[in-house]
């Protein structure tokens, strides 16, 4: 017997390839999430030393803002470098090249996140007053 339908045969299998559609299109959702998921898990620390010479000619507070600059300038250029980076670790050691020492005078730990939201070093960083007599600074 002849269909007697207007519609061809082939609509009437239009409804299992919709589902078989939106189930593909699922899985592929469900797959790309995964994927972003993992490479977030992915996340790395990354440090960062710095070595800043000692001038006699200035006292310890300037070193100490000297450190900072560029403590707040390495972990911004980190973490603009690299977009898996999710917490940097810069340490600033001074050294003194007539006394052959150094010691390190700030480190600054911070996660991208709290950088994004505050990036200042006096607020992340822990700094070493005890550098200064190790060093040989007045």
């Amino acid at each position: 017997m002849k269909n007697k339908s207007h519609v061809s045969p082939t609509f009437s299998m239009a409804p299992p390839f919709r589902r078989l559609t939106n189930y593909l299109l699922v899985s592929a959702i469900a797959t790309l999430s995964t994927i972003a998921i993992a490479s977030s898990a992915a996340a790395e620390r990354r440090e960062v030393d710095i070595r800043l010479l000692v001038n006699q000619d200035e006292g310890f507070i300037v070193m100490t803002r000297k450190a900072e600059i560029l403590a707040r300038s390495a972990a911004q250029r980190t973490f603009d470098r690299d977009v898996l980076v999710s917490d940097v670790s810069v340490k600033v050691t001074a050294q003194n090249l007539n006394l052959d020492q150094a010691a390190i005078i700030l480190q600054l730990i911070v996660s991208r996140r709290d950088w994004a939201s505050r990036p200042d070093p006096k607020i992340w960083a822990t700094y070493f007053p005890m550098a200064k007599s190790l060093i040989g600074i007045k």
